[in-house]
């Protein structure tokens, strides 16, 4: 029996922390490190506490930070106009706003509670001053650390894009766009091609799969994968005119790319015709075995079209 089958939960949550493949398991690892490096430097803004109350101090500045960021990023996300700015300057963009509710926050509530548990911290002052000393020392540098976090993906994204520019147009049948995307009405055609003008050339637009990694968004097709900056809701948007069917919180397939559905004890697993597996949440289940039915079925019904006698056959 494989460890997938005896240890579905453990390997569900490796897939979603293992740093190397996963975005929140990236900034978990990157917070703690960084957390673990602050108390261990003791700034001025933690002196007078020891150091395993230093590392909790320093933990919940740092982990308030990334929700911040990351909730942000994820809602300027879903902005049209947002979305085609270059993914540099939007992510920039979210570290100014990110810095400028995280400092808020840090005023208003996070430093009062220490202050209240440890007595050991005076909080600034809750006014327009006490703000703008909370940017002065924090502002610059959590926008920095923005960047540099997200610098890794971005530099990923713009090597795709270089990549494109030297190398050679792929075959027309990988590279050309859907014909759904020509059809639909111009609001969905227009949401669709937005999202195929992100997708390298060398995997084409024939998409299989879509995955969320928190604000950056896997895409799978026939001819490879590649990340770009796309919030997974606008995503599913853009797609809807396209057969396919969202199978997890952060999975949508293709209807037509669907190989399989394999049961693992209690977990569901759609395999697609690329070899590529992902889980299907118990709430799409009933409506993914339908809508594959019914996919089968009218296949089934093309295929005996195609071999049935053509009427007034020769006798």
């Amino acid at each position: 029996m494989s460890s997938r089958a005896r240890y579905p939960l453990l390997d569900d949550l490796v897939v979603h922390v293992d740093p190397r493949h996963s975005w929140t398991g990236y900034l978990v690892a990157a917070g703690t490190i960084l957390s673990f490096g602050l108390a261990l430097s003791e700034p001025s803004a933690s002196s007078g506490l020891g150091l395993p109350a230093r590392f909790v101090f320093w933990l919940a500045h740092v982990a308030s930070a990334l929700i911040l960021y990351e909730l942000t990023q994820i809602t300027l996300g879903r902005i049209a106009m947002f979305g085609h700015l270059p993914p540099v300057f939007s992510v920039t963009m979210v570290g100014v706003v990110g810095a400028l509710l995280f400092s808020t926050f840090n005023l208003l509530l996070l430093d009062r509670i220490v202050f209240l548990i440890g007595d050991v911290l005076d909080p600034e002052s809750i006014s327009i001053a006490g703000l703008m000393d909370e940017l002065r020392d924090s502002g610059a540098v959590s926008v920095l650390f923005w960047v540099l976090l997200n610098s890794p993906r971005l530099i990923m994204i713009a090597e795709q894009k270089n990549a494109d520019e030297a190398g050679e147009p792929p075959p027309a049948e990988v590279a050309s766009t859907p014909p759904d995307a020509a059809d639909a009405p111009s609001e969905a055609g227009r949401l669709l091609l937005d999202l195929l003008s992100r997708l390298p050339r060398r995997i084409g637009t024939d998409i299989v799969a879509i995955s969320a990694e928190l604000h950056y968004l896997r895409v799978y097709t026939l001819a490879g994968e590649a990340l770009i900056l796309m919030s997974f809701g606008r995503a599913v948007e853009a797609l809807g005119v396209i057969p396919g069917q969202t199978i997890h919180r952060s999975h949508w397939i293709a209807v037509a790319h669907v190989a399989t559905l394999e049961s693992d004890g209690n977990r569901v697993i759609c395999r697609l015709d690329t070899g590529l597996e992902l889980p299907v949440s118990r709430t799409y289940r009933p409506r993914l075995r339908a809508t594959l039915a019914g996919r089968d079925h009218q296949r089934v019904l093309q295929a005996a079209g195609r071999i049935a006698p053509a009427p007034n056959a020769v006798e």
